[in-house]
């Protein structure tokens, strides 16, 4: 009869099997700007706990939210370094791995978000093979609301741009080309500067989907806001090729399908809450600015001239060309 085990004993057993248990789950670590609380933290928390759940604890995502990992660009170039797994963006970081995904954001490309959804749907594959490419599995496309002009003063023609001071996201190659081609001097900075800037009075306009705005504590600081998008947003779940390898097979499948399953229900989240959350702003006082026919015309001609600019900075014109009519 074998004698009893120590305490010594059992104890190092104990952190042995602990130990093994730790090593065997796969933690992806995943930044996003999105804040803690918001409608798509929600939602990808619930995905963390489903891809647990199916996997038996087997890969689990760390999420780092409210840009603690830096702007897009950081983050971007933290995933080459290897020292990230992946992220949450928005077009704008998918355009920073691939610069022709920019064409599906550029102003008054498509009539309504439908199209967009369609020409997305048909050209998506094209894309995810240049990101594969390029190193990255974009694992999930996602919906980010529909940006709207806000501002501190009416706006109601490209000319009253001239008059205010904008943002622009230092990421981003699509609103420095509008704001030049209507003549306005925006102000450079990161997402995190923002509010901070609006505070000052540093800048006093922004382009935004209503959601993130509230979310981000940005409509605080405006009083006007557009009658409708100009452009549709996209944005993705993107992890490095290093780190998707990583994981079996069969974990990849399980991945992939639960953070698409969840980014759906999260779109679905999205658009409501957008809706909501200019319905509130609307009712706090924000005012709701309505474009003439002529008006509507001169921006239609401002959205026309900056995608001509855009020619050979966001992609060729064959490209802008297919994902407008989506072939």
């Amino acid at each position: 009869m074998s004698k009893p085990l120590s305490r010594w004993s059992i104890a190092l057993a104990t952190a042995l099997t602990l130990g093994s248990a730790a090593e065997a789950q796969r933690l992806i670590s995943v930044a996003t700007l999105a804040p803690s609380g918001s409608t798509w933290m929600r939602g990808l928390d619930a995905a963390n706990r489903e891809l647990r759940r199916r996997t038996n604890g087997a890969v689990a995502l760390r999420f780092y939210p409210g840009g603690v990992q830096g702007d897009e660009s950081e983050v971007v170039r933290k995933m080459r370094q290897g020292r990230l797994d992946g992220a949450v963006v928005t077009g704008t970081g998918l355009g920073l791995i691939h610069r022709p995904t920019l064409a599906f954001m550029l102003p008054g490309m498509f009539p309504n978000e439908a199209a967009m959804q369609r020409s997305r749907t048909a050209l998506g594959p094209e894309i995810e093979r240049q990101f594969d490419t390029n190193g990255f599995v974009l694992v999930s496309w996602g919906a980010g609301g529909n940006p709207r002009l806000f501002s501190q003063r009416a706006i109601h023609n490209p000319g009253d741009l001239r008059q205010v001071r904008p943002w622009i996201w230092r990421d981003d190659v699509i609103l420095p080309a509008l704001y030049g081609e209507a003549g306005a001097q925006g102000v450079p900075l990161s997402l995190p500067e923002v509010l901070g800037a609006l505070q000052t009075n540093r800048i006093d306009t922004f382009i935004a989907p209503p959601l993130a705005a509230l979310a981000l504590q940005w409509s605080t600081r405006a009083n006007f806001v557009s009658e409708g998008a100009n452009s549709y947003s996209v944005g993705g779940i993107v992890i490095s090729r290093r780190a998707w390898n990583t994981l079996p097979p069969e974990q990849q499948t399980t991945t992939r399908e639960v953070i698409q399953q969840f980014n759906t229900l999260i779109g679905r989240n999205v658009e409501r809450d957008d809706a909501s959350a200019l319905r509130a702003m609307t009712t706090r006082g924000i005012q709701q600015v309505t474009y003439t026919a002529a008006e509507r015309t001169q921006w239609a001609g401002l959205f026309e001239r900056t995608r001509a600019r855009l020619v050979g900075t966001v992609s060729d014109a064959a490209w802008m060309q297919r994902v407008r009519t989506g072939r």
